[in-house]
Order: structure tokens, then sequence, then C-alpha cells
């Protein structure tokens, strides 16, 4: 199998896109998961306002998107949940 470049994006109470190379999206969002909760965090914190006492990560990711560098139409982007499934998207564009 050939490893390519992804992007994924973990939404978590934070976004934070990470460029990984995988051999599909599943590996993909477990190496951006390494990165991003490994032993030091990819991405400090830093509060910009006086009132605000601290800033750090809520370790629950919620959802993944997950784009291919060769894919500048997004076509074969997927979103997945915190599980790594594949989404579910409803077609029904009613009003809820």
């Amino acid at each position: 199998m050939t490893v390519r470049r992804h992007f994924v994006h973990v939404y978590t109470t934070i976004r934070i896109k990470v460029a990984v190379d995988a051999e599909n999206h599943r590996a993909a969002m477990q190496a951006a998961d390494a990165v991003v909760f490994g032993d030091r965090h990819a991405v400090e914190l830093s509060p910009v306002h006086t009132a605000v006492v601290d800033a750090d990560y809520a370790e629950e990711v919620t959802e993944y998107l997950v784009d291919e560098a060769d894919d500048p139409d997004f076509a074969r982007s997927r979103n997945y949940g915190p599980d790594f499934m594949p989404a579910r998207i409803s077609n029904d564009r009613r009003a809820a």
C-alpha cells in the first residue's frame, strides 16, 4: 500500500490541523492523535486575557476530518467519529 500525505483536522475543544503520512484515513487519524496527545502536547494554549487563569487540552476528540494532500477538490475527504468510524451523514434536508 502506498503512503500518502494526509491533513487531519482533530476536533477537540480546539481544532488542530496535523500533517501526517499514512496508508489510509484510519492510520492518519491514529498518527495525528500520537502527535496531538503524545508525551508533550504539540500546541501550547496561551491565555491572552488577564482573567484567564489556565488553558489546557480536554483530551476528548469529538470528530475527525481527513483530507488527502493530493486531492485539491476534496473528493476523498471524509468525516469520522471519535472511534475512527465514518460519520453518518443524513441526506434528509428537512429542517430539524
